[in-house]
């Protein structure tokens, strides 16, 4: 039943759509202490290291319509694409294509789920993803993410080892590499001048497999326009030290983040300690 009342709700035109995710997303600000609370320590935060103005109940907007752009992409598989913009696509797609595998990095910026249905428009891709705690609602994202070219691996080893195969058949894997880790698979690195526990897989991967990493992230346009998919090929590799390359990673999420910061996912307890991991450092 609840599947199919999302769906009814996904077939709304997207402007629309937004527009009463936008007033969810509000109301969640203003009827949540705790979800208030997180969302402006992280925000202001951030604000406050890298210079822009804080906006709050904006961030909260913005934050619905990232719910309601994932419940329509889900729906609109391949209108969605029909929606996104890109610069030199004939670069992402050679990459794609070039048959020695490419690491796609995102977070959870804007319109976020368009990306792994972008690059599987033109190459089998597999993406991580993290088990929602619910047992319904993680059923209700497989089904609703189910794609002909989308391999969905959870993060866990066999999820891993899948990555792997990916690589070295030539395809493309996906991460959203702003997740925290599970204790044991990640470092502590800065991210906006605090310690976040930060995933080491791309790293081992990039490492391992000598492929390139591109750093993507999919903004949100206005009035229902779609998205501009906006990307940076890293060059150079990560450093050998796992922090250095950790904080190096994170250096780029807040590049595209600072973009346009009201649509990044500052209510995410980006900032957590995972049960049994080594204590977060001082300073």
């Amino acid at each position: 039943m609840l599947y199919f009342l999302l769906r009814l709700f996904s077939s709304l035109p997207l402007v629309m759509l937004q527009g009463i995710g936008a007033a969810i997303g509000l109301l969640t600000y203003f009827s949540s202490s705790r979800y208030r609370k997180r969302l402006n320590e992280n925000h202001r935060n951030a604000a406050s290291i890298a210079g822009f103005k804080p906006a709050p109940w904006k961030v909260a907007a913005e934050s619905g319509m990232m719910f309601a752009d994932t419940l329509w992409i889900w729906r609109h598989p391949k209108s969605s694409i029909d929606k996104v913009t890109v610069a030199n696509l004939e670069q992402i797609i050679g990459l794609a294509k070039n048959g020695k595998g490419l690491i796609i990095l995102a977070s959870h910026l804007g319109g976020f789920e368009i990306v792994p249905r972008f690059f599987a428009a033109h190459i089998k891709a597999t993406v991580m993803y993290r088990p929602a705690r619910k047992p319904w609602v993680n059923e209700l994202m497989l089904k609703s993410r189910q794609h002909s070219q989308i391999d969905f691996v959870e993060a866990n080893l066999g999820g891993v080892r899948k990555m792997k195969r990916a690589l070295k058949n030539g395809e493309v894997i996906g991460i959203l590499a702003d997740q925290v880790p599970s204790k044991g698979d990640g470092v502590w690195a800065k991210f906006f001048n605090q310690y976040a526990y930060t995933t080491t897989l791309p790293i081992k991967l990039t490492h391992k497999n000598e492929v390139a990493t591109m750093f993507v992230s999919a903004e949100r346009l206005s009035f229902g326009r779609g998205w501009e998919i906006k990307h940076h090929l890293m060059s150079g590799g990560y450093p050998e030290c796992s922090v250095m390359a950790a904080t190096l990673m994170n250096q780029f999420f807040e590049a595209s983040i600072l973009s346009k910061p009201n649509q990044y996912m500052w209510s995410y307890n980006r900032y957590k300690k995972p049960s049994g991991s080594e204590p977060v450092p001082a300073g």
